[in-house]
């Protein structure tokens, strides 16, 4: 009966970890250096796992504004400095629905 229980348990001990969250990284034209900062995400995964005990994988997604992609992400980080430029359909793509619903800027 011992040897049914030892099989069990990393079964179990698996089922009960956290997720591990994986970042993206927003590539956006327009020259403004998106991909300034390469250590920021991982250096921020380590404050976040040592710190506050999340389990963020230190290796980010480059995902970019247009790209459907960008919502398999539950947060998107953007960097850089000088011209952010998005095309109507990435302006349109970074919109969420509800934010279209009740903007009254549409």
């Amino acid at each position: 009966m011992k040897f049914v229980y030892l099989l069990f348990l990393p079964v179990f001990l698996v089922a009960f970890t956290a997720p591990t969250v994986k970042i993206g990284l927003l590539k956006y034209g327009g020259g403004g250096d998106w991909y300034a900062n390469p250590t920021s995400l991982v250096n921020l995964s380590a404050f976040c796992n040592k710190y506050l005990g999340t389990n963020i994988d230190p290796e980010y997604a480059v995902v970019d504004a247009g790209s459907i992609e960008l919502f398999n992400y539950p947060l998107i980080h953007m960097t850089g400095h000088g011209n952010v430029v998005f095309s109507s359909a990435d302006a349109e793509n970074l919109q969420l629905p509800y934010c279209r619903r009740i903007s009254p800027y549409r």
